[in-house]
């Protein structure tokens, strides 16, 4: 249960109208303040649509984060939103097997990839060797997209897990479908 009141559609004001168009709990708790609210979607769409990081790339590593922190409402939203932008099935029960330990045919930038989501979600920075494995195919501008975009998501997973958020109920069929470890 959520720590904080969720607002509904019908709590909108002139402040925070366009906040809460957002479907999502997330929304309905930052609603609260929409400022932070507003930030934190701008950040997120422009990693979405305007990043020129590789989407389905840009979504392993997200989804990193979420199984790593072991994070539901990250891990559920973002396996819907990785269909959209490329994810497979094999993809996660890849990405899935490579955090367990076990190795498999994802591509060498895939596993990069997910190594460097989930160095900074464990011990807050990726590593030198992860860093050269991927910085002479990315560059800099994409070695900043890719940092930036894991480090937002841990950045939301602390939101989320300290306001204790609920799963939507629409999205627990990708819990159902993907569970976590426990912790």
């Amino acid at each position: 249960m959520a720590r904080i009141p969720l607002l509904t559609a019908a709590d909108a004001n002139d402040s925070n109208r366009d906040v809460l168009q957002r479907d999502v709990n997330l929304y309905y708790a930052l609603g609260h303040v929409p400022g932070a609210a507003r930030a934190f979607s701008q950040m997120g769409l422009w990693l979405r649509f305007e990043s020129t990081l590789d989407t389905r790339l840009r979504e392993l590593a997200i989804l990193t984060v979420g199984y790593v922190e072991r994070a539901a409402y990250e891990w559920a939203h973002h396996i819907e939103l990785g269909y959209q932008f490329g994810v497979t099935d094999a993809d996660i029960e890849r990405l899935i097997a490579e955090l367990e330990g076990q190795d498999t045919d994802l591509e060498p930038v895939a596993k990069h990839v997910i190594s460097a989501a989930r160095e900074v979600a464990q011990d807050g920075a990726m590593t030198d060797a992860t860093w050269a494995a991927l910085a002479p195919g990315f560059g800099t501008e994409k070695m900043i997209e890719l940092t930036t975009a894991i480090a937002f998501y841990c950045a939301i997973v602390r939101v989320l897990k300290t306001l204790q958020l609920d799963l939507e109920p629409e999205a627990q069929q990708f819990i159902d479908r993907w569970p976590l470890p426990a912790n």
